[in-house]
């Protein structure tokens, strides 16, 4: 393989990594703001708790 390839490879995986943490970041975040949502959601289920959705 060529030195150039090889540099290539080496910035490709880089890149590659990079991505994969910014990835793994939005996860956590959307994670987080889903676990608020459902926070959210069980205390106005626990609120409405007395009133009847027959």
């Amino acid at each position: 393989m060529k030195p150039k390839n090889v540099e290539a490879l080496s910035w490709e995986r880089e890149d590659l990594r990079e991505l994969l943490e910014d990835i793994m970041d939005r996860i956590q975040e959307f994670r987080e703001e889903m676990l608020n949502e459902l926070d959210d959601l069980q205390d106005m289920i626990a609120e409405n708790d007395g009133i009847g959705f027959h």
